[in-house]
């Protein structure tokens, strides 16, 4: 399917997977498989496109039957996505994101952007173009986030879990790591003076029963 004047994209899945790829092409194109009984529903709404996936309900809506979808799309690299999945994974790459979230999920972005990741009972693994504001978080996961470059401050945080953060020399951080019940280790950066440029904005790191590492690369 494929739908054009898309500014926005706003999908949420249970039990699904979804893939998504940012391109080169001014419209949107949404393909997806079933498996088992569920329902996917896709919706353009003036410059927004909404994307529904959920399994069907039966007995009165009580109960809900083990179907999922897999999900992909491809977007123009300017359009905006809001991207929640239960009981399932998400991917993607070359996307500008504004939230991704999943629960009992993985997340895994490549070359994208974001203001707000975030799982429960399970890992983000990310790398940003460029990151600022953003807010990262994880409960029962680790994350391990590589930002280019920095445009406004980015705050990390994880319960039950690892934080590894890559930081490139493009990146102007002051770098604010706290822990209970963990280490923290900074990698070609000084711990008494732990700034990576000008040090315009603060990067704040900080678990809960899990360990902190930042490196600069």
């Amino acid at each position: 399917m494929i739908f054009e004047n898309v500014r926005e994209v706003d999908i949420k899945a249970t039990n699904g997977r979804i893939e998504i790829e940012g391109w080169e092409n001014d419209y949107v194109e949404v393909d997806y498989t079933i498996h088992g009984e569920v329902n996917v529903e896709v919706e353009q709404k003036g410059s927004k496109l909404i994307i529904r996936e959920e399994p069907k309900k039966k007995f009165l809506n009580l109960l809900r039957e083990n179907g999922w979808a897999e999900i992909s799309l491809k977007v123009p690299r300017n359009v905006v996505v809001n991207a929640k999945n239960v009981n399932g994974e998400l991917k993607a790459r070359s996307v500008r994101f504004e939230n991704v979230a999943t629960v009992n999920g993985r997340i895994w972005l490549e070359d994208c952007e974001t203001k707000n990741i975030s799982t429960v009972n399970g890992e983000i693994m990310a790398h940003l173009t460029v990151a600022g504001p953003l807010k990262a978080s994880t409960v029962n996961g680790e994350i391990e986030l590589t930002i280019e470059e920095l445009e406004g401050n980015v705050e990390v945080s994880c319960v039950n879990g690892d934080i590894v953060l890559r930081l490139t020399e493009f990146c102007d951080a002051r770098i604010v790591s706290k822990r209970v019940n963990g280490d923290v280790k900074l990698v070609g950066i000084d711990p008494g003076d732990p700034v990576i440029g000008t040090g315009e904005f603060e990067v704040r790191a900080s678990t809960v029963n899990g360990d902190v590492r930042v490196e600069l690369i």
